[in-house]
């Protein structure tokens, strides 16, 4: 008796399955092709295309200072500017804000620049570092403090007395000449930082003829405790 014996490849349906199930794999791959690529060109931005993007910190407590024997004020302010961006930033000037918080204040409001790098000097004859256009490369920060003098006019002084003042730090930064499309979509405005600061107490003795600093911080702020 002859048997007989039908191969695996001739039952019906058989055709139209392998074609299905390699289509699905075919889609599969491409789906893991397409997102390997998003990756990959996101990676790319992130580590080279991404514009410089500036941040600015500054600490729980600044400095308050006189110049010229008393006549000139100035804020002497810690800060870090940060360029979450992969391409190098540059920071032209830094521009300060300050008001007087006291209702009864006689000058309400005045502009301060950033006019030297250093913490303010003991002596009249230390020289000063002038503050010049600061360039960051990706993913790099500066850190110093930076002396704040006023605009025009050093008088009258704003900070006439104890109390609240509130700081609004801008950095301008240096903008390229031709920005593509993609360049001007992502591209953000000027950091800037609003804070808040006190003025504990004032000595004009101290400030004009010692050349001393009066530490102002933040309300909530508290030294650390140190260790028993």
């Amino acid at each position: 008796m002859s048997g007989s014996h039908i191969s695996q490849g001739s039952l019906p349906g058989a055709d139209a399955n392998t074609a299905e199930v390699g289509g699905h794999g075919g889609r599969a791959a491409a789906l893991l092709s397409a997102l390997a690529l998003c990756f990959s060109g996101l990676s790319f931005y992130e580590s080279v295309l991404k514009t410089s993007s500036l941040e600015v910190y500054v600490p729980p407590v600044i400095h308050y200072a006189r110049d010229q024997g008393g006549d000139v004020e100035l804020f002497a302010i810690p800060l870090t500017v940060v360029n979450s961006g992969a391409r190098t930033g540059t920071v032209l000037n830094l521009e300060l804000d300050v008001e007087n918080l006291r209702t009864d204040a006689e000058l309400k409001q005045k502009r301060y620049y950033s006019a030297f790098i250093g913490e303010h000097a003991v002596k009249d004859d230390e020289i000063s570092r002038s503050f010049a256009p600061l360039s960051l490369a990706g993913r790099s920060t500066f850190s110093d403090t930076v002396r704040f003098y006023p605009m025009g006019n050093p008088l009258p002084k704003l900070v006439d007395d104890a109390g609240d003042y509130r700081f609004t730090l801008k950095v301008t930064p240096a903008l390229p000449q031709n920005l593509g499309w993609w360049d001007r979509m992502w591209s953000k405005e000027p950091a800037t930082l609003t804070f808040e600061r006190t003025l504990p107490w004032i000595s004009d003795q101290q400030l004009g003829m010692r050349r001393a600093t009066i530490p102002m911080h933040d309300k909530n702020w508290q030294p650390t405790a140190t260790q028993q």
